[in-house]
Parts: structure tokens; C-alpha cells; sequence
């Protein structure tokens, strides 16, 4: 567990004087240590032209998060990277417990508020 990644939470919606939802900003919610690994590349459509998708797995020692709230509504940053949440498993159910987030990469800056 030598890989440190950032979960981050995003803002509840709020309306604007248009009567419209602002734009969802994201704040670090939480900073962990983890074991990552890459999953198979896939490619995938994407507005009519093929991209391969960056998907990896991260796996903390702690469950707790399972119990914290955390979705697929918010984001993680790992290496420069800003990664959406694709699931959140326990792998282990008893002692020690390991929990497993799947991420893909949404973009290549890490500008979190761009997503």
C-alpha cells in the first residue's frame, strides 16, 4: 500500500438565479494509501470514434468507506489523473477487510473542476 490517492467529494447541487444547477465542484474528502493495478485496456466509443479507456483498480485495507457515502458520484486523483468511480466491493469479508474501487480516467490535466 504505497500509492496515495485523493477521494474527493462533490458539492451538494445548488440553484443559480436562473433557476439552474451550478456547477459541481469537488474538495478532497479523504487521503489514503493504496495497492493499485492496471485492468485489461478496453476500447469504447466515444462520440463516434474509438478511444482505449484507462481503468484501474485501487485496494484499501480499511471497509469503512463502504459505510461513508461514497458513489459514483465522486471523483478520485491519482498520478496527475482525475478518475471516476465505477465500483466500490469489499473483496474480503472477514479480517483483515480489503476494499476495491474500479476507476477510469476522465481526463489527462487534473484539473478536478473540469469534469
Amino acid at each position: 500500500m504505497t500509492q496515495q490517492i485523493k477521494l474527493l467529494r462533490p458539492s451538494a447541487p445548488k440553484r443559480d438565479e436562473l433557476g439552474g444547477l451550478t456547477a459541481t465542484t469537488y474538495d478532497v474528502a479523504y487521503t489514503l494509501f493504496v495497492m493499485t493495478s492496471d485492468k485489461d485496456q478496453s476500447r469504447r466509443q466515444v462520440l463516434g470514434d474509438y478511444v482505449t479507456a484507462d481503468t484501474k483498480y485501487f485496494v484499501m485495507r480499511d471497509s469503512a468507506l463502504l459505510d461513508a457515502g461514497i458513489d459514483n458520484s465522486w471523483r478520485l486523483e491519482y498520478n496527475g489523473y482525475v478518475y471516476l468511480i465505477n465500483k466500490l466491493e469489499l473483496i474480503n469479508e472477514s479480517r483483515p477487510y480489503f476494499t476495491q474501487i474500479t476507476a477510469t480516467a476522465i481526463n489527462s490535466g487534473g484539473v478536478i473542476n473540469d469534469v
